[in-house]
């Protein structure tokens, strides 16, 4: 179509260089081909490194490694959206996880990586909570981590770590962490009785407070003589006041108490927020039969 009037044609050429910045001012924002690592996602058809990038840019937001959604992505859909059936979108979510926060998921793919990043970083809040290592700090335990927020059948748990090189060739390192991590640990209360009669109460038994509002509690022992750490299931801590936990004694510990023998343990209390900074408190504690 020809345009005769000078002016209109100025109009049109107007109109079309502020679409973007209306269509971002309204409904959903254009998104922006020039960024190397996408916030907002770049639709079903962009290419592989661009949804990965993508992918690890929320996974930098939240301080996590930027390569573990990408992990999770390519194993569960080859990083495609995947539709229709029981199983949805990048990472494979279950029809039944479409309710309350994320309700909408198959359709909405910031949703599905929104999911996998409070799954990721809750599993990582309750190892830490319980004394293990921060799986971040190991790229060999990513896929175990990853296992973790998935959970696939038991033969399928290993399909994750083959495919950290290939993440990370995607990311290539376009996504910088966040500027001012957040490394302040929780603040801590304990209160741990020195002797402790583990038949009679359960296990050895501690009252542990967190004064942050996101905090999972945990606690570890080691017995002298057992060579295995035991430890408690990572918890929520309250509101208000204390959490009692219990750390269950190995059979072989429980038996040396019953002949009446006294055994030494170290303890100790853990709290993590939410950016799986840990707090730890310990001391030394005696185990009897009797009280």
């Amino acid at each position: 179509m020809r345009i005769r009037s000078p002016g209109l044609a100025i109009a049109i050429l107007v109109l079309l260089a502020l679409a973007p910045a209306a269509q971002a001012q309204g409904g959903a924002p254009a998104p922006d081909f020039s960024e190397p690592c996408p916030a907002l996602y770049p639709g079903d058809e962009a290419g592989r490194e661009r949804i990965a990038r993508w992918m690890a840019r929320g996974a930098a937001a939240r301080g996590l490694p930027h390569e573990l959604p990408v992990m999770a992505g390519i194993a569960e859909s080859g990083l495609r959206n995947i539709r229709g059936g029981s199983y949805h979108g990048f990472f494979g979510m279950h029809a039944s996880l479409n309710r309350g926060e994320y309700r909408g998921f198959p359709r909405n793919p910031e949703l599905q990586l929104r999911w996998f990043l409070d799954t990721a970083g809750l599993v990582r809040q309750r190892r830490v909570a319980e004394g293990r290592v921060d799986p971040a700090g190991d790229p060999g335990a990513w896929g175990i981590w990853i296992a973790d927020v998935e959970r696939p059948a038991a033969e399928n748990r290993d399909n994750y770590q083959p495919h950290l090189d290939e993440a990370r060739r995607l990311v290539a390192s376009k996504c910088a962490p966040p500027e001012a991590p957040d490394t302040e640990p929780p603040r801590l209360r304990v209160r741990i009785p020195r002797p402790q009669a583990p038949l009679s109460t359960g296990g050895v038994v501690l009252r542990v407070r967190c004064l942050e509002v996101d905090c999972v509690l945990g606690a570890s022992a080691k017995l002298a003589g057992v060579r295995r750490m035991v430890r408690t299931t990572a918890l929520t801590a309250p509101e208000r006041g204390f959490a009692t936990l219990t750390i269950r004694v190995p059979r072989t510990a429980r038996r040396a108490l019953a002949r009446g023998e006294r055994l030494r343990a170290r303890v100790r209390a853990h709290a993590a927020d939410a950016a799986a900074n840990v707090a730890t408190r310990a001391r030394r504690v005696t185990l009897v039969g009797t009280p």
